[in-house]
C-alpha cells in the first residue's frame, strides 16, 4: 500500500512540475477521457436504478442498454447537441470551477 501511495505522490509531483499549458492540456485530456469512457456507464447505472430500462424504441420495447446509451451519447456529441457537450465538458468545467473557488477563498 505504501508503494502505491508513493507512486501516486511521484505522479502528482511530475504533473505539478509540468509547464502550465502542458498541465492544463493533460488535465483536459484526462477529463475528456473520463467523460467519454467512464461517465456514460455511470449515467446508465444511475438511470437504470432510478428510472428503469434505457429505451431507444418509442414503442417501449427495452432495446437499449449501456452500449446503446454509449452509441447515442457519441451520436449526440457528433450532432453538436448542447446537452451531450455539457456532459462531455462537465468534468473539466467542474474542475475549473473548483480551482477558481479555491483561489477565491485563498484571497
Amino acid at each position: 500500500m505504501r508503494a502505491v501511495i508513493a507512486r501516486l505522490r511521484r505522479t502528482l509531483q511530475r504533473f505539478h512540475d509540468q509547464p502550465p499549458l502542458s498541465r492544463e492540456l493533460l488535465l483536459l485530456a484526462c477529463t475528456l477521457l473520463f467523460a467519454l469512457l467512464i461517465l456514460p456507464p455511470l449515467i446508465w447505472v444511475a438511470g437504470r436504478l432510478s428510472l428503469g430500462e434505457y429505451l431507444r424504441d418509442p414503442s417501449g420495447a427495452p432495446t437499449g442498454g449501456p452500449l446503446a446509451l454509449m452509441i447515442d451519447y457519441m451520436g449526440g456529441i457528433l450532432a453538436l447537441s448542447p446537452g451531450h457537450w455539457l456532459v462531455l465538458l462537465g468534468p473539466y468545467l467542474l474542475t475549473v470551477a473548483f480551482r477558481a473557488g479555491r483561489a477565491l477563498v485563498k484571497m
